[in-house]
């Protein structure tokens, strides 16, 4: 068994590494593969460094689809690893289609959130969540309790939508974001300035979405775009993607040199 309190003395993610904790010991007593509710995909990565010596266990991240934003670790014994095309054809999760005509009542991801939520849905049983236009949104959920919403109608404020749960090859997946290096310089190290450079989005835009919550910063909602970054940061915007700060650096002039990677 895993001794649990030297794994989470440092860990940024307590939660989520005791929870991979948990199903670690009960993958190691029952041979079997046993995953973890959806976290950030970057959020995933960060909490498996914490298990990279133990050799009795291997892990696997996967969120539906290979661009996933949001993600699920399925832990496996070391001497009982399962084929890779075996863990995503058994993922634990199917599609969810929520369908409504938002044309004069625009919503976001953490619209369609809240009304999972609302109805049920603990927000670590949900993936990814993405807009169809202004036609509704798709995604990914945990396929446990979800019975109650399929093919029923609620409300997104004044705005009837129709739940549909299918099969996650039925949904229009999003397009992947291959990875790239990304340089500018800018007068700060502040949010919204290494925000609007790292993810094409005007200063003026940028600002509103912080200010709506629709940017993570490690993780976390923020809504101040005053906040300084550092090296390390990451930041997620809904529907842009991640970039991750990998060099800030003073120049003669003092202003920023910055390096990012964008994925």
């Amino acid at each position: 068994m895993i001794d649990l309190k030297e794994i989470l003395i440092n860990s940024n993610y307590k939660k989520e590494t005791e929870e991979l904790i948990n199903i670690a010991n009960l993958a190691y007593k029952h041979w079997e593969t046993y995953w973890t509710g959806f976290n950030s995909t970057y959020v995933c990565e960060e909490i498996l460094k914490d298990f990279e010596n133990l050799n009795d266990f291997k892990f696997f991240i996967y969120g539906g689809f290979s661009s996933s934003q949001r993600s699920r670790i399925a832990c496996f014994r070391g001497d009982n690893i399962p084929e890779e095309d075996a863990l995503k054809s058994n993922f634990p999760a199917q599609g969810i289609k929520i369908n409504g005509n938002f044309l004069f009542d625009n919503a976001t991801q953490d619209d369609f959130r809240s009304l999972l939520s609302e109805n049920g849905v603990n927000q670590i049983k949900v993936g990814d969540i993405w807009t169809i236009g202004d036609r509704g949104a798709q995604g990914i959920i945990d396929n446990s309790d979800i019975k109650h919403l399929d093919e029923k109608i609620f409300y997104l404020r004044d705005v009837k939508v129709k739940v549909n749960v299918v099969g996650i090859d039925e949904l229009q997946i999003p397009s992947g974001r291959s990875k790239k290096l990304v340089n500018t310089v800018e007068a700060s190290t502040r949010l919204d300035a290494i925000a609007s450079a790292g993810f094409r989005v005007s200063r003026t835009k940028i600002i509103e979405r912080i200010e709506n919550g629709m940017l993570r910063l490690n993780g976390s909602k923020v809504n101040k775009p005053t906040i300084n970054l550092k090296i390390g940061d990451k930041l997620e915007l809904e529907n842009k993607g991640f970039i991750e700060i990998l060099n800030l650096e003073m120049t003669k002039r003092e202003r920023w040199k910055v390096k990012l990677l964008r994925k």
